[in-house]
C-alpha cells in the first residue's frame, strides 16, 4: 500500500508538536489512514457534504494541508503553517475555516475559475511552494 493508506503510525522520535496543544486529528472525527516517516507526515480523511477531504499533518511543525475533491470545482489544496492551537482546532473542526495562515494551490482548477475563499485570503498563493 501507499504511505497514505499503510495504517502505520510513525515513530515521532520526540519530534511531534505538543499533543495536548495539537491533539491527534482522530479527536476531531478524522480517520487515520497512514503516515510517511521520512516526510514526518500523517494522513487522515473525512467525508463531508462538500466531498472527500484529505488531511496531511506535518507533525514536527504543526503544518496542515487539506485537499478537497469537489465534484464541480475539482481538487483544491490549502496549506496552513504556523497555526496556534486554537487555529489548529478550528481547521480540524471546519477545514474551510479562515485562519489567514497559509495559501491555496490552484494549479488543478480550470483556468480563470475563482472561488470566493480566494478573494478573502491575504497570504502568498504561490503555486511553486511545497512542490
Amino acid at each position: 500500500p501507499t504511505p497514505r493508506y499503510n495504517h502505520i503510525r510513525p515513530d515521532y522520535e520526540g519530534q511531534r508538536v505538543n499533543e495536548q496543544l495539537y491533539p491527534d486529528a482522530t479527536s476531531f472525527g478524522w480517520t487515520f489512514t497512514g503516515s510517511q516517516q521520512a516526510s514526518r507526515v500523517e494522513f487522515f480523511e473525512k467525508t463531508l457534504n462538500i466531498g472527500l477531504l484529505k488531511l496531511d499533518f506535518y507533525y514536527t511543525t504543526g503544518t496542515v494541508k487539506t485537499t478537497l475533491y469537489h465534484p464541480s470545482t475539482g481538487k483544491n489544496q490549502l496549506f496552513r503553517g504556523g497555526l496556534n492551537p486554537e487555529q489548529y482546532a478550528a481547521v480540524l473542526n471546519n477545514p474551510r475555516a479562515h485562519t489567514n495562515q497559509g495559501y491555496r494551490r490552484r494549479v488543478d482548477r480550470p483556468d480563470g475559475q475563482v472561488v470566493a475563499d480566494d478573494l478573502n485570503m491575504n497570504e502568498d498563493m504561490s503555486d511553486d511552494e511545497f512542490d
